[in-house]
């Protein structure tokens, strides 16, 4: 079969799901005729080095962050959206020439609104299943962070608006539950790549951090100044910087698919904003995990108290990284469970998709 896939490209965790899905659909002879990636920002040099297959970056809604590049701005977000909305446009004439050029049997979207818009308003008839974590705050077991009813609204409007109603809902988590198969949703393990499967896992006394807005670092840097004999590995989201060391103790990466992969396996703890693939990769590599929420962005909350619930992290309002240095923040048996749920039914969204 051929599918296409559509990918928001915000970070790095929507790529990273799409290129293990690519190796999983490839694998047992399937096609990926292309990726549509919508994104106003150069896309990740790793994600561009392993994809193999045309691709076309389009311009896609997106967030607006505040000068500390800390937070996300909503207000400024939504008026932003409304100003690009002629590209927008554009976006989706560019998508309807595309499918119509390449005539995939099933499209897949990784949280991208664009194919989404292009589904309702053209009308296509083709399966589209629609991947995410974002997708199991539809699931009963599922509780939402207290008090914040705007916010709670708007997440539910947003993922309404990035699976149109005839969609199959691909909810990735961090447990095994039942699947709810009247809302055509089928909750599926996390897509872990092959690389992080193969890694033998040691502890070399350092911490790795990821960070998806470059804000933190000060925190991080402030951290790091205080606590000489910790040494600290961080990648940020920043393709155009080299490597920068900050005193004897933290060098900070641009980010790297093989690089990262390498000191993931070799770190005796994880702190990131709390971002999905990352946090899972961690804990399929049963490592001690903080996740701290970007300010003002409602799914990473979501994030991190889903993770606390499986039992896989603890969270924090800032980089304290104190609280992940003790091992006895560490689940053994929940990271135990998780790499079970992976490893068990990692056949399991493939059947899906070619059923």
């Amino acid at each position: 079969m051929k599918y296409l896939f559509f990918v928001q490209g915000e970070g790095r965790g929507h790529l990273t799901q799409a290129l293990t899905l690519k190796e999983k659909l490839e694998k047992c002879g399937h096609t990926i005729s292309a990726i549509i990636v919508g994104s106003n920002n150069k896309l990740p040099n790793f994600f561009q080095e392993l994809i193999n297959v045309p691709f076309f970056q389009l311009n896609s809604p997106g967030f607006v962050v505040d000068k500390k590049d800390k937070g996300i701005k909503i207000f400024s977000s939504v008026l932003r959206n409304i100003w690009q909305a002629p590209l927008y446009l554009k976006s989706l004439k560019k998508i309807k020439k595309i499918i119509n050029d390449l005539n995939p049997d099933v499209l897949i979207n990784f949280y991208e609104p664009l194919i989404s818009s292009y589904y309702r308003l053209y009308r296509d008839k083709r399966p589209l299943f629609c991947f995410g974590h974002q997708y199991f705050v539809q699931h009963p077991i599922f509780k939402f962070p207290s008090g914040q009813y705007f916010d709670k609204l708007s997440f539910k409007f947003y993922n309404y608006l990035n699976a149109p109603k005839k969609c199959i809902k691909i909810a990735l988590s961090f447990t095994s539950e039942p699947d709810q198969e009247k809302n055509k949703l089928f909750i599926c393990p996390p897509l872990i790549r092959q690389t992080i499967k193969d890694q033998i896992p040691t502890d070399e006394k350092f911490l790795l951090l990821y960070i998806l807005n470059s804000g933190y670092s000060e925190e991080i840097i402030n951290w790091g100044k205080n606590n000489s004999f910790t040494k600290i590995e961080a990648f940020w989201n920043q393709p155009e910087k080299e490597e920068t060391n900050f005193g004897q103790n933290l060098t900070f990466h641009p980010l790297s698919g093989e690089k990262f992969i390498n000191y993931l396996s070799r770190c005796s703890a994880y702190a990131s904003t709390a971002g999905f693939d990352s946090i899972c990769e961690a804990a399929y590599l049963q490592k001690a995990i903080l996740m701290v929420p970007t300010k003002n962005h409602f799914e990473q909350q979501c994030n991190a108290l889903d993770a606390h619930r499986a039992g896989l992290a603890i969270s924090a309002t800032d980089f304290n990284l104190d609280l992940i240095i003790k091992s006895q923040n560490k689940n053994t048996q929940a990271l135990i469970n998780f790499k079970s749920w992976v490893d068990n039914y990692d056949d399991k969204i493939v059947k899906l998709l070619e059923k």
